[in-house]
């Protein structure tokens, strides 16, 4: 046979089996165990929406879906790890919001950039964050009181984060530049350690997640001060808003997402978006969202990359007017 003719039949056949690979992939994929990275401490809230996640995606996929927590850098540790695992689907990221749009400032010299080398699957769920102190190591009811220690004692106060650019850091940097106080930052791999910290008089306050703290304030160990939410939550009606209590603009919404690597077959993708579509609009996970505090998020399939771009793009402009830096 004559070599060019050999060499476009070839070509004509590889171009014939790249085209069924897609689709062959889809209804193939996957044949294995998925596992989901959590790139902060157990217990926290980006690990439990992840863990009620996997219950609800593993019965669309029919395959075993499992955590792996794998915390520090702010998240970013646990996201090497996901494209250092290669680009077949099977190790997916848990991430937030902050690890997405305030990351790339905090951490300029990382081997990645979250809007290029991650695609989104699916939002996974929001929830507010909720101001706390302890009731008797500091002995403030309101905003207003622990503000006004706060300037009394400049940089006498302190305040858990889970890490430069989390959310904490960028609420708590957000408070103190509205109302015109200076507090110390204290880093954490996660909540739980952070909260832990807090209960224990440790730490002078935090912005930890509603769905860690709920159980503590409810306890009487930790005293609200404030929400970030936009209106005020019927599991705390008596706590007010930031806005309500004076500071207007601090309620970004917090928001997670499940997240592939960049590389992933489009195939894949696919399945993955399908699947977790209908995961996430599952009754018995959003009811379970709801009992900790969080709140149900789905975002059509088609409307995903634009929704992660334009909203993260909101938080990344809030943390250079800022002025973050890494700690």
């Amino acid at each position: 046979m004559n070599p060019t003719r050999r060499t476009l039949l070839l070509g004509a056949t590889a171009s014939v089996m790249a085209g069924l690979a897609g689709p062959l992939l889809a209804a193939d994929w996957p044949t294995k165990p998925v596992r989901i990275v959590v790139p902060f401490a157990a217990g926290g809230p980006t690990d439990f929406i992840a863990r009620l996640l996997a219950t609800a995606l593993s019965k669309e996929l029919g395959q075993p879906v499992v955590i792996d927590n794998r915390p520090g850098a702010s998240g970013n540790i646990g996201a090497q790890h996901v494209l250092d695992s290669g680009n077949d689907g099977y190790t997916l990221l848990h991430n937030t919001v902050a690890m997405q749009a305030v990351n790339p400032l905090m951490y300029p010299h990382a081997r990645f950039l979250p809007g290029k080398d991650f695609v989104p699957i699916a939002t996974t769920g929001s929830m507010p964050n909720v101001l706390v102190v302890h009731p008797d190591k500091l002995k403030v009811k309101t905003l207003a009181e622990l503000v006004q220690l706060a300037k009394a004692k400049p940089d006498a106060l302190t305040y858990a984060t889970f890490g430069a650019g989390s959310s904490p850091h960028i609420y708590g940097s957000l408070l103190q530049k509205k109302a015109g106080f200076q507090a110390v930052a204290v880093p954490y791999k996660g909540s739980s350690p952070a909260l832990t910290d807090v209960m224990a008089g440790q730490v002078d306050f935090v912005f930890d997640s509603f769905t860690t703290c709920i159980g503590q304030i409810q306890g009487g160990k930790l005293r609200p001060l404030a929400i970030t939410s936009a209106q005020r939550s019927p599991m705390l009606p008596d706590v007010p808003t930031l806005k309500e209590a004076g500071y207007p603009g601090a309620d970004l919404k917090f928001w997670f997402s499940l997240q592939a690597h960049a590389q992933t077959p489009k195939a894949v993708v696919d399945r993955l978006r399908a699947a977790s579509a209908k995961a996430v609009n599952d009754p018995e996970y959003v009811a379970a969202l709801r009992n900790r505090g969080a709140e149900p998020m789905p975002t059509r399939p088609d409307q995903l990359v634009s929704f992660v771009r334009t909203d993260a793009q909101r938080w990344t402009d809030v943390a250079r007017g800022l002025g973050i830096q890494p700690e």
